[in-house]
């Protein structure tokens, strides 16, 4: 028989309002919601090399061509759970950044602890968001079918980042523009020492991030920087802030 979408219940027993809660604010999302949310915890665990949307559909109680029908294929499915993920990823730095006390280096580090904390946090997805040739033919399709959304949502953190490094800078608090306009992009874009430190707060910000998430292989057994990791996370956020402050204008 075929099963309604409006049936909430599923093989998978540990499938229960409690566990979808952990995605969002509704104890039983729709259909396609589901889907993306089971596979945002397969490849967090696993990664995507053997990802199976069959699985998927076996623990929701559907046939495979649902998938089909919500995303196109496989990698359609991947391609757009790898947007909600970075989509979620980039809302919750500036939900961080907004929890911050309201003092530019305590907003800044709450950034930099916020992108270290959910990279760590995405698992699989990380390794697909960083380097793409890990699952070139996902790429493709996230590349063609989010291009926009995903430049828009990069450049908002970009430019959220700029501002919090001109705010320690200047010893005061301000709130990033909103909406972008290509004349806020400009700016950042030509003034040579915002874009310096911006990229450097970044850059090194997501390095600390990959490294600690365990995706360094080199260093994964070496269990004397894993005994130091706070003191090195500590370290690193304390002298990427004093370095803008040496800065300031």
């Amino acid at each position: 028989m075929r099963r309604r979408l409006t049936d909430t219940s599923h093989p998978d027993e540990t499938l229960t309002d409690e566990f979808w809660l952990r995605f969002g604010d509704n104890p039983q999302p729709a259909m396609h919601e589901k889907i993306l949310y089971l596979t945002i915890e397969h490849v967090r665990a696993k990664g995507p090399w053997d990802f199976n949307s069959a699985a998927i559909c076996s623990r929701l109680g559907i046939t495979n061509p649902m998938v089909n029908h919500y995303f196109g294929n496989r990698d359609g499915l991947l391609a757009a759970t790898l947007f909600e993920v970075y989509r979620r990823y980039i809302g919750q730095m500036a939900d961080a950044v907004n929890r911050a006390p309201r003092e530019p280096e305590a907003r800044l580090e709450a950034w930099m602890r916020e992108q270290i904390e959910r990279t760590c946090e995405m698992g699989g997805w990380a390794t697909m968001l960083n380097n793409p040739m890990s699952a070139m033919h996902v790429s493709e399709v996230f590349q063609t079918d989010y291009r926009e959304e995903v430049q828009q949502l990069f450049e908002s953190n970009l430019l959220r980042l700029g501002s919090l490094v001109k705010d320690v800078q200047r010893g005061e608090v301000s709130e990033p523009p909103e909406p972008l306009t290509p004349e806020h992009r400009e700016v950042l874009l030509t003034d040579a020492e915002l874009a310096w430190q911006v990229a450097s707060v970044a850059w090194s910000t997501l390095g600390s991030a990959l490294w600690l998430s365990g995706q360094h292989l080199p260093s994964s057994r070496i269990g004397e920087l894993w005994l130091l990791k706070d003191q090195l996370i500590d370290a690193h956020v304390e002298r990427v802030i004093r370095s803008i402050q040496l800065n300031k204008v």
